[in-house]
């Protein structure tokens, strides 16, 4: 059987589609991205990295590292290129109509595209490429040089970011249906929390609520740290039981299709110590702080800015308040499009969401922080998983 008769018997039979969302807005997002594709005088785009994939075209899938590719020229259709493993996943959640397979490590994914761009007649046009971007292999990109030597060649990564930072009300509405899950997490976590529990008990008991309450794989595990970890950015569970005077650092989210909404909290096994109490007082005032802040029509800036002075008891430096979330895969849910932090003059739009983790955390002393996932509305913030980001203590 050869690969053009391997795919077309998949493509044989009637797959119900499962959209996250209608064609049309679909196709208002291919619009959105062709527009900022004229300012930069592109011809046609290459995009190669999985959460723009998967917000242009719909696909859904775990298999985030694996080769895929979708070619959005000036005028005409897409067409989405992916290994086979994905071909059916492709078939059953993405809207595009032009559905090409590569077999898996076969090789040949850079030829095989090579061939799609000269049969859409862009092998001499100015091509944008996501080199910023996870998701560039490059030997698939040395073979683009290879095979499109006439082509010229500019760096896009930022093409569909623009547009993707503004979510539209259906992407806001999964991402409160996320939130309410998340906050059921939360509860449940803060249930069993108590010491001689062990972080893999909290982190187990995390992922069982958020998938039981209808969770999608998630965009990045539940983290729970505690013990000398908790100071530690990004420690996890680790078989550690929790005792007198320890803190625990949560972090998770879940994801409903393929929108996260995240919450950052700390839990005091036992009375906390007078620092903890204030460096978590200081934390929840900046949060209120940040909150009060935002208003479409502002700077990130200008919000960063009352942050820092916020801050300045526990941080002289400025820092990052904030970042962009929404759609995405593991092994994150951070958009990398945008960060709350000073000398970013990216103005404030309704419809952009943030997760702001705000913390202290030094290797080797009790981690604290705290967070909420919100948006820019028209007269200022919507907090989406709105909770009690005090400091929990817990019996010791």
């Amino acid at each position: 059987m050869n690969d053009e008769e391997y795919y077309a018997k998949r493509k044989s039979r009637s797959v119900p589609k499962e959209l996250a969302f209608t064609e049309v807005e679909f196709r208002q997002r291919l619009d959105a991205v062709r527009k900022v594709m004229d300012k930069k005088g592109l011809d046609a785009l290459l995009i190669t990295h999985y959460p723009n994939v998967g917000y242009l075209s719909g696909l859904q899938t775990f298999g985030s590292g694996w080769y895929m590719c979708m070619l959005v020229p000036r005028e005409g259709e897409p067409v989405l290129h992916i290994g086979h493993l994905e071909f059916a996943n492709a078939l059953l959640t993405s809207w595009v109509a032009d559905i090409r397979g590569v077999r898996w490590a076969a090789g040949g994914e850079a030829e095989g595209f090579v061939e799609i761009v000269k049969e859409r007649k862009l092998e001499e046009k100015r091509i944008g490429l996501e080199l910023g971007r996870s998701g560039l292999s490059l030997r698939f990109f040395e073979g683009l040089k290879r095979g499109l030597p006439n082509a010229t060649f500019i760096d896009a990564s930022d093409v569909v970011v623009e547009p993707r930072m503004i979510k539209s009300p259906a992407e806001l509405g999964y991402m409160r249906q996320a939130a309410a899950i998340t906050k059921k997490g939360l509860d449940a976590a803060l249930s069993v929390t108590r010491a001689g529990v062990t972080d893999n008990k909290i982190a187990a008991t995390l992922s069982e609520t958020l998938i039981r309450e209808g969770s999608e794989f998630f965009s990045m595990q539940p983290s729970v740290a505690t013990g000398h970890r908790s100071g530690i950015v990004h420690a996890t569970y680790k078989r550690t039981a929790l005792k007198q005077g320890d803190t625990v650092i949560l972090e998770f989210g879940a994801a409903y299709e393929r929108y996260s909404s995240a919450i950052y909290h700390t839990i005091a096994i036992g009375q906390p110590s007078p620092d903890v109490v204030k460096q978590a007082a200081v934390l929840n005032d900046a949060l209120a702080v940040l909150f009060g802040a935002v208003r479409p029509g502002r700077t990130v800036h200008d919000v960063a800015r009352e942050v820092s002075v916020a801050l300045e008891e526990l941080w002289p430096e400025p820092a990052v308040y904030g970042y962009s979330i929404g759609s995405g895969a593991p092994p994150t849910w951070c958009e990398d499009s945008c960060y709350i932090r000073e000398g970013v003059e990216l103005e404030l739009k309704p419809g952009m969401t943030f997760h702001s983790p705000i913390g202290e955390l030094i290797p080797g002393a009790p981690g604290v922080g705290f967070s909420e996932t919100w948006a820019v509305t028209e007269t200022g913030c919507e907090v989406l998983t709105k909770h009690d980001t005090n400091l929990t203590v817990v019996d010791a």
